[in-house]
């Protein structure tokens, strides 16, 4: 009988390891959120899987966010990608296999994701080029946004409009009457409001309690561009204030859900959205919207008329 008994906890024994094998391990990787479109950071992701061997496939879920499944012998990746805002995407990582994930696993491809949105250095012809003196004196005028829809960080651009402590920006980021911090040039750091937003047209006016010395006039700006153009946008891309990146209009009006964009070859990386846009005599042209996914160099830009009209409706 001690012989059948211990036969019968070797079977059961061998039966556990059997489903811990079958079964394997799961591990949730905790949610990064990066300042990417959806479907550019689905093809930063896709493509460094592909590249370390991973066999990938990639699904579109509910209300447009994305799952993208890796697989190798005995390892296999999911990740759900949600989109936080038109250019902000939240990131979450599951592990199964039958062995616990190495703890660089996950770390090598967050590592991999923040070096492709870091800004590249300035090369070649645009290093070349001098930045005219009336553009650089608006730098002064443009502040640093900083907003937290759903607990995660996203920074942007916007510029004064007025002494008394009006900022227009981008809105892909904002919520009517939402609490954000602006950062100015020198620094100072005031608790602002969202007093007016229009989502369609993707542009809102933040409120501070200050007064500025000096601001940028949509009303005496300047509304037709030329092709082959010279431009130049100053922002504040990752939190670097006063930064200033010329591009070219390299394209005619084009329409997106019956609105005119620029189109502009321009260095744009994450944080440009709503930094204000100048020609060479220094007068407004328009605000960056975005770049278009999967490069950095390709922009849209949100055009003056648009502006003025968005400061005119009642």
């Amino acid at each position: 009988m001690i012989v059948i008994g211990n036969i019968k906890n070797a079977y059961f024994l061998f039966c556990l390891l059997l489903i811990n094998i079958s079964v394997g391990v799961h591990a949730e990787i905790a949610a990064k959120s990066y300042p990417l479109p959806i479907h550019e950071i689905e093809e930063v992701i896709c493509d460094w899987l592909t590249q370390e061997g991973f066999e990938v496939h990639c699904s579109t879920v509910q209300k447009g966010n994305v799952k993208v499944f890796a697989s190798k012998p005995d390892v296999k990746w999911q990740f759900f990608l949600k989109q936080d805002s038109v250019l902000a995407t939240a990131v979450q990582a599951e592990y199964f296999g039958q062995y616990p994930p190495e703890p660089d696993q996950a770390k090598k491809l967050w590592e991999h994701i923040a070096r492709y949105i870091q800004p590249r250095p300035i090369s070649g012809e645009d290093s070349n080029q001098v930045i005219p003196t009336v553009v650089l004196s608006k730098i002064e005028s443009v502040v640093c946004i900083i907003t937290k829809p759903d607990n995660k960080e996203i920074q942007f651009s916007g510029f004064m409009i007025d002494r008394e402590g009006l900022i227009i920006s981008t809105a892909h980021a904002l919520k009517n009457l939402q609490d954000v911090k602006v950062i100015l040039y020198n620094d100072e750091t005031y608790s602002g409001q969202v007093m007016k937003i229009d989502p369609y047209l993707d542009l809102a006016i933040v409120y501070i309690d200050a007064e500025f010395d000096t601001i940028i006039a949509p009303d005496k700006g300047r509304n037709l561009l030329g092709m082959g153009e010279k431009v130049y946008s100053v922002g504040c891309p990752i939190n670097l204030r006063g930064t200033v990146f010329p591009g070219i209009i390299n394209g005619p009006p084009r329409r997106i859900k019956d609105l005119p964009f620029w189109q502009v070859s321009m260095k744009i990386h994450p944080g440009s959205s709503g930094s204000p846009v100048f020609d060479v005599q220094g007068n407004l042209v328009a605000v960056v919207k975005g770049r278009y996914r999967g490069t950095d160099s390709v922009g849209f830009l949100i055009p003056l008329e648009t502006i003025i009209a968005f400061l005119k409706e009642e």
